[in-house]
Formats: structure tokens, sequence, C-alpha cells
């Protein structure tokens, strides 16, 4: 099989500091006085909605993985390394039941039908969890938690004006969420690396992980779209264009995503804290949540 050379030594930042934060946010009178949140559109706004529906079970998944690996070769795990996992399983505890939250409020405003896709997606998770070797799971996890930092760092430095698009107090909690999901992101490639995991079985999971991420999306898309009575000629286009066009968002990410494709990556190959200072002390000080901490 095709392999990497373990590192020697991680470039995560030795300064790096993982902190788990509380926040509490009224999602369900957010998403009742405003139902599309972003920039008013309902295309983009159920993508996105669309898009954190999956992240309950997601994030139960990559906390299983992660604990799987770890007590499976816990006695050799350097403990910074294991503090950075405990620290990442409670900051992914902490968004599950965010957004679990989100899509309980969308099911409370008629969007009934996500309790059954949820409902599928944790039958699909015990099933993986109970056939799947774990250090595959984890191959998928590092592969989703690069996806969600790429996309942190894109709509928070690459693309200002997402930001502007989005009302309160969705845009609060994404946010707050990307801080951390940029905190975290190699938590979980490191511990695969650790324990062993090779570049064939990286790439498997980075296809595993895309191809289950964009079929759930797609279908929850058209459903949110279509109980609105908005899956039309003109709206489908839109749809395309959002996603997959020139400017869309698989385009914009597409730098990062051939990344994860070198034989040599490493999450930490961009630090993203730098563009993260500034942006989170204003917008999220009237919660109290601690900044990023770096020298």
């Amino acid at each position: 099989m095709l392999g990497f050379k373990k590192r020697q030594v991680s470039p995560t930042p030795k300064d790096l500091k993982i902190i788990p934060r509380e926040i509490k946010i009224d999602l369900e009178k957010g998403l009742k006085d405003n139902l599309y949140w972003m920039d008013g559109d309902p295309v983009k706004t159920h993508f996105m909605n669309a898009l954190q529906s999956s992240f309950p079970e997601g994030e139960r998944m990559f906390i299983d993985s992660a604990r799987d690996v770890r007590d499976q070769c816990s006695e050799s795990i350097p403990e910074e390394l294991n503090q950075q996992i405990k620290l990442f399983i409670r900051q992914e505890a902490i968004h599950g039941a965010h957004h679990e939250d989100w899509n309980n409020a969308l099911i409370g405003l008629g969007y009934t039908r996500l309790a059954k896709y949820s409902a599928q997606l944790k039958s699909e998770r015990l099933k993986m969890k109970s056939s799947a070797p774990a250090i595959f799971r984890l191959a998928v996890t590092a592969a989703g938690e690069h996806f969600t930092a790429i996309t942190a760092r894109l709509h928070i430095h690459g693309d200002p004006e997402f930001l502007n698009s989005l009302d309160r107090p969705v845009r609060d909690l994404i946010l707050y969420h990307a801080l951390e999901e940029i905190e975290h992101k190699a938590v979980c490639f490191d511990l695969f690396e650790h324990a062993g995991g090779n570049y064939l079985t990286r790439m498997l999971g980075a296809v595993s992980f895309s191809l289950g991420m964009m079929l759930h999306v797609r279908r929850i898309h058209v459903y949110l779209l279509k109980k609105d009575g908005l899956w039309n000629k003109e709206n489908k286009k839109k749809a395309r264009q959002y996603i997959w066009g020139r400017e869309g968002l698989f385009f914009k990410l597409l730098p990062d995503i051939l990344d994860y494709f070198k034989p040599s990556f490493h999450p930490w190959d961009k630090d993203d804290r730098k563009w993260l200072a500034g942006d989170f002390n204003n917008d999220l000080e009237e919660y109290g949540i601690q900044a990023p901490v770096f020298a």
C-alpha cells in the first residue's frame, strides 16, 4: 500500500491553544424571525441549512473515531496530542449540540422530514462504527475536519462578503464554530499519522467523506426548497451556480481541496490564526468568548 513517512515532529504550532467555549444562541427565535437569513436568499440559506444538517451525526462520528483510535494506541500517544484530543472532543460535543438545536428549530418551522434524514444518518454512523476499521473512520474524520477548516477560513478571510450576507444569530454561531474548527483542524490528522495511517487510506477517507457529504447536502437542499415551493428552474440554476459555478463555493475551495492530495500535506501548512484575531474580538465580545490565543 502507498504510504508516507511518519513525521518526527508535527507541524502543529507549539503555541496553539484549543479552547472549548460555551455560547448560548436562540436559534429557534432567530430562524422564526428571519427564515432566509443569508442575504434574504432561500437558495443560499437552505444550502447552508442542508450543509449543517449532517453535523450532529457527523461530529458524533468524528468523536467516535478519535476515541477509538486513541484507545487502540493510548500508551504511545504523546501527552500533548492526548490533551488536544480531549479538547477536540469537548469542542465537537458542544458544536454537535448547537447543530442539533439548529435542526430542531427547522423541524419546528415545518421541515419535519429532517428528523427522518437525521435518523438515517445515525443508522449509517452506527453501521460504519461496527463494520469499518477505526483508522479508516479516522481518515474520513481527518478529511471532514479539513473541509470544515478551509470553509471556515474562506468564509472569514477569503470571502469578506459572506459574513456581511448573514443575519444574526446565525452569523454569531458560524463565526464561533469557525474559530474552533480552525483551532482543532489538525488533531485528528496528527492522530491518524501517529497511529500509522497511510496515504491510500487517507485518500479513501477523503473520497468517502466527499461523496457522502455531497449526496446528503443535495438531498436536503432539494427537500428544503421543495418544501417552500421554490424548487423551480430558476432556483435550480441558481443552486448550480452558487455551488459549482466559476465563482461558486467549490472553485473557491478547490486550491485547498487539492492541497489535501499532496503526500506531504499537513493542516498547519497554512496558519489561519493570524486571520482570526481581529474578527472575533469584536463580534463575540458580548458573549464573553475568548479569542484565539497565540504568540
